[in-house]
């Protein structure tokens, strides 16, 4: 278990500076050109899919009521990790319309600097 726990750690560390490019690829997933929203729609359904699980945190911290806010919870992860394992699947058709939650990028529900401009 400490060696899950290290190698997860290590992770996170590692890939910590590649996170706050997931916006810029975020953007990409609406661009015009064929290869930028393929890109940008794999990238924004992977990031959707591997932090789904955050909305369990989110939405009682945001909902006046908890109770409310871990029904909302459920909801929005199996929306946003469903939403994001549609667009993993649908990446190579950039134009097929899958709904996502709000934000639609997972930086913005973090509270990044894009979700307060």
């Amino acid at each position: 278990m400490r060696k899950l726990f290290a190698l997860l750690l290590v992770l996170l560390v590692a890939f910590a500076p590649m996170s706050f490019a997931i916006d810029k690829i975020c953007e990409l997933a609406g661009s015009d050109s064929y290869v930028e929203a393929a890109s940008g729609k794999l990238m924004r359904g992977v990031a959707n899919a591997a932090f789904g699980w955050v909305e369990l945190l989110r939405q009682p911290s945001i909902q006046p009521d908890i109770w409310n806010g871990i029904g909302q919870g459920l909801v929005q992860t199996i929306a946003r990790t469903g939403s994001g394992i549609f667009e993993v699947a649908t990446f190579i058709v950039p134009d097929a319309k899958i709904p996502t939650p709000s934000p639609a990028c997972p930086l913005e529900m973090l509270g990044s600097e894009k979700a307060g401009s």
